[in-house]
């Protein structure tokens, strides 16, 4: 059977192919069903995504009554930025070949498929209904923030230095790719936003852009485990405030873990936050490594690789300013949020001085 080009061509027929495929049903099981986009519109920044709810002919203790699809970004330039990054790949094969081994809690995937030459590729997930999602313009509690770093430390602390990395060809380390980006943005980004940045926060951004092999260089040197690299609210789902589960595997990489306690501090919680703040959440993350059987890891070094995780941080915005810029009317907001605590957090933490 065919597989759909974009969400408003699922149909009946294929959903009872995939769970056929799947072991979840015979032929004829499937009576209807029905499909919602997700997000604010269905053309999504790194994909499309639609939930699809579905009636039976008959009851089976392992029929969903919905499930969660993704597929490809409707619009070009967001397909080719996805595409440029492998996006759709490394997230198909996190699922496949990384999601049966890890320890953090993560939606089931019920099927997968990708056409790397055609530019294709679905993935069909679990609808975890009862979960609350997370809203990075609103931001995250203290609370949220330290359920999610928690979370996280554990996968961190799972692939720490591990031998098993070097095998894991189609997951690149770091996403280098966005040094070249923040050069070529970087001047766009000023005469577009110049009026929400201070002189000290321009001043940084340029020393930012004239060091991206230093702070390469800094990455590479940390202990290396996988990141989620894309580690946010709006990624994030919650249980009350006190249990997460993770979504959105597309930019997974291996880096060093800081950058994802970085991403969701800075980037996601809901107030800016004093040097002291920061360092708790650090002292936090660094605590539940080594509880994890992390080793050889002081504090000093997971502070000094959270400021360089800020400063990486610092590229998205940059980078992805043109996107989201254009996503709807969401996405300007959403720029704004992260443009605003990135550069507080960069100021707070004196991350600057780590490149003079």
């Amino acid at each position: 059977i065919a597989h759909p080009k974009n969400i408003r061509k699922i149909t009946k027929e294929w959903i009872e192919y995939i769970f056929n495929e799947a072991g979840l049903c015979a032929y004829g099981t499937v009576q209807s069903i029905s499909i919602k986009p997700m997000g604010s519109n269905v053309k999504g920044f790194l994909s499309s995504m639609c939930r699809v709810e579905i009636k039976y002919n008959t009851d089976g203790p392992n029929l969903p009554p919905s499930v969660v699809i993704k597929m490809p970004p409707e619009q070009e330039m967001n397909r080719e930025f996805a595409s440029n990054f492998k996006a759709n790949e490394r997230e198909i094969r996190f699922y496949q070949e990384l999601a049966p081994f890890t320890s953090i809690r993560i939606p089931v995937c019920i099927y997968g498929y990708i056409d790397e030459t055609a530019g294709d590729y679905i993935l069909v997930l679990e609808d975890e209904k009862e979960w609350n999602p997370g809203d990075q313009v609103t931001g995250l509690t203290e609370l949220q923030t330290q359920t999610a770093v928690s979370e996280i430390s554990k996968f961190h602390a799972q692939w720490w230095e591990s031998p098993q990395l070097k095998n894991l060809n189609w997951m690149p380390f770091q996403n280098w790719d966005l040094v070249n980006g923040y050069k070529n943005n970087w001047d766009d980004f000023i005469d577009e936003h110049r009026e929400i940045l201070d002189n000290n926060s321009i001043k940084a951004g340029e020393l930012i852009r004239e060091s991206g092999e230093k702070i390469r260089e800094f990455g590479l040197n940390a202990p290396q485990t996988i990141t989620h690299m894309d580690y946010r609210a709006d990624n994030l789902l919650f249980k009350k405030e006190d249990q997460v589960l993770v979504l959105d595997w597309q930019v997974a990489c291996r880096a060093m873990g800081a950058i994802d306690v970085s991403r969701v501090v800075c980037g996601s919680y809901h107030d800016h936050k004093t040097r002291g703040e920061h360092r708790s959440f650090v002292e936090f993350w660094h605590q539940s490594l080594m509880e994890s059987g992390v080793k050889n890891y002081n504090f000093e070094d997971a502070w000094r690789d959270y400021r360089i995780g800020i400063l990486i941080l610092s590229y998205v915005p940059v980078v992805a300013h043109h996107l989201l810029s254009h996503e709807g009317s969401r996405g300007p907001v959403l720029l704004q949020a992260i443009i605003d605590r990135v550069y507080h957090a960069i100021n707070e933490t004196d991350a600057i001085e780590l490149l003079k």
